[in-house]
């Protein structure tokens, strides 16, 4: 008998599928519940669980995806092809916590695509000033590869782009306001499905004072969404006062300031935080934290770091 038999008995998680392919375990759940594209293997005393069978259509469902099939057709393709099985362990050694979209490595994880035809998809709605082209197309890079992928391979070199014609040009500063746009309400949306939270006290999301960018802000509370961990966002500029009143009245699990630029961060925010039981993490992220920091305060320099750091703080 071939060694594909004991592997199917056995099966792969939703979260070491998710790894495997590269999406987010909500987007499998998702696929399941509408297309019926789910797992098949059934363990007593346990989920449902994945067999190679399973995981081809699942990767095929990807593909057929990142060439511009809608997500129904794409399904049904997939539900109705005649598949090789795809070569599965299992996955009982697998760590606890990865991020979709994070770059791993290991025999059983394969690549994720190029990011340049979906910049390119993106460019040209841009270009357009076509909202709903873009909400369309950030929204399905963030189904089918997860918010640190759009976000570090997409989304921020479209925005760099954009940021340099300007320099060059003066010209493309709606095109920059419409995209901007764009990501917010996508990376809303994300956050906006967290209905049963796994971290009873909410992560605080905010602006240094004197700080107005905010996208940042909201991809990780995007990121920290596809991890079922919920957080609350209180926007630009947000003044000392009024981030000591928020702690107080959330008790949140960890307080984060975004500084996007040198010259808006302020280090004396962080004594307007009120000593409190169990104590919050306090973390600063951006560029603009250039001084030392209040002893205390932690520094993370990248989405995927940041988000290990605030998943570990609530609880996974």
């Amino acid at each position: 008998m071939s060694q594909s038999a004991p592997q199917a008995d056995v099966g792969l998680t939703v979260a070491a599928v998710a790894r495997r392919i590269g999406i987010a375990p909500a987007t499998l759940r998702t696929w399941d519940r509408r297309y019926g594209l789910g797992p098949s293997v059934h363990v007593a005393g346990s989920h449902r669980r994945y067999s190679g069978v399973d995981v081809a259509r699942i990767d095929l469902m990807r593909k057929l995806m990142l060439n511009g099939a809608l997500p129904s057709e794409a399904a049904r393709s997939a539900l109705n092809q005649e598949l090789e099985p795809a070569t599965i362990q299992s996955d009982s050694s697998t760590p606890p916590l990865q991020l979709v979209g994070a770059q791993t490595r290991g025999d059983n994880v394969i690549s994720l695509d190029s990011p340049k035809a979906v910049i390119r998809s993106l460019n040209r709605a841009v270009a357009n000033l076509d909202s709903s082209g873009c909400d369309h197309v950030i929204a399905q890079a963030i189904e089918s590869r997860g918010v640190i992928w759009t976000w570090e391979k997409v989304l921020i070199p479209v925005l760099i782009s954009i940021g340099e014609k300007w320099e060059q040009t003066g010209e493309g500063v709606e095109q920059e306001h419409l995209l901007a746009e764009s990501i917010t309400g996508q990376f809303r949306n994300v956050q906006g499905k967290v209905t049963e939270p796994e971290n009873a006290r909410p992560v605080l999301l905010a602006c240094a004072p004197h700080e107005l960018h905010t996208i940042p802000v909201y991809a990780i509370a995007a990121g920290l969404a596809e991890q079922n961990i919920s957080s609350r966002i209180l926007g630009a500029r947000l003044p000392a006062e009024a981030l000591g009143n928020a702690a107080k009245k959330i008790g949140p699990s960890a307080i984060l300031i975004w500084s996007q630029t040198q010259g808006t961060a302020d280090c004396s925010i962080w004594e307007a935080v009120e000593p409190m039981r169990p104590a919050p993490v306090l973390m600063c992220a951006g560029p603009g934290w250039q001084d030392e920091l209040p002893p205390g305060v932690v520094q993370n320099h990248d989405l995927a770091s940041t988000l290990i750091a605030l998943a570990a703080a609530s609880g996974r």
